[in-house]
């Protein structure tokens, strides 16, 4: 599914169901690490076996005798070994790794956060996407920000995979991340401008904690992205964009017609360009959520 959440899947978050409509929403913040393990159904762990290759089957000699069959590690080019991570509760294959790849246990990044926002923590939103091959957490900061006139929220999320595709990723983000959609935007935002100064990220090697430790350093210097926020979100909302110009300079090469685009997906195109535009012109099926900078940058980027 576009949004990543497969039947082995799960998620919370507090308050908002998501766009999607899946997961378990709460009145209220679990209060411990792990309560929210239990709310997102993230309580299961990842185990690391070695990946066995049978080079030949069990055989019988020619006098009835019954041999084992031979079996090796398998190896990489370098040869280092090969290990397999398994989702315990479900049996699931998640990934194949390194002999040097540390597993970051789903609870390690629900403590990063604790340690690093401790009594005011409020985890916001966790899951599972693939299977499990990818977690988030999300925590939102107690400060409130006034961006544009509206009350904005501000999050600081740990994201990470059990299939070796992803670091662990820590990051200061605007985006409130519920799905595979943004989760990947949230971590293509920190991979350009300043947005990669506040985003630390480490491979899933050596010693964890001494990285752990120093992701809370770095991340600790950068929980003031709050203002920085702000100073961007009020220039945006000082400055108009008229819907003409909002459609051709920025709707139309993020939604383009690309030559040879089969019907479904056109239409497809289509229609979010048109639910975009609602939501610029406070049309949208929630209602009028143009807020208190209808007509702005500021709105276009929050109807995108």
């Amino acid at each position: 599914m576009g949004h990543g959440l497969t039947t082995t899947d799960s998620m919370m978050s507090v308050r908002k169901m998501p766009w999607h409509g899946l997961g378990v929403v709460l009145d209220e913040p679990p209060r411990s690490i792990d309560e929210a393990l239990e709310k997102a159904g993230l309580g299961w762990k990842v185990s690391s076996a070695e990946v066995l290759v049978e080079r030949r089957p069990e055989w019988r000699d020619d006098f009835g005798v019954t041999h084992a069959a031979e079996v090796t590690p398998a190896v990489t080019p370098d040869g280092s070994r090969y290990c397999a991570n398994v989702r315990e509760d479900t049996g699931d294959l998640l990934g194949i790794v390194s002999e040097d790849y540390r597993v970051v246990d789903n609870r390690e990044a629900f403590a990063f956060l604790d340690t690093l926002i401790g009594s005011e923590l409020h985890f916001e939103t966790a899951g599972s996407l693939h299977g499990g091959r990818r977690v988030w957490v999300l925590a939102r900061l107690p400060e409130w920000v006034e961006v544009g006139g509206d009350e904005t929220a501000m999050y600081v999320y740990v994201a990470n995979s059990h299939d070796g595709t992803l670091a662990v990723t820590a990051a200061a983000t605007s985006v409130r991340i519920v799905c595979a959609n943004t989760l990947g935007w949230a971590l293509r935002k920190s991979d350009h401008g300043e947005a990669a100064a506040r985003t630390f990220r480490f491979r899933h090697t050596g010693d964890l904690q001494v990285k752990f430790d120093e992701a809370r350093q770095v991340m600790g210097m950068t929980l003031n992205y709050a203002r920085q926020f702000k100073a961007l979100g009020d220039q945006l909302a000082r400055e108009a964009i008229t819907e003409r110009r909002f459609e051709r300079s920025v709707l139309s090469p993020l939604f383009a017609v690309e030559e040879g685009m089969g019907k479904v997906a056109l239409a497809n195109r289509e229609r979010a360009r048109g639910e975009v535009l609602d939501l610029f012109r406070g049309r949208g099926a929630a209602g009028d959520t143009s807020g208190n900078s209808p007509g702005t940058k500021w709105n276009a980027a929050n109807a995108i």
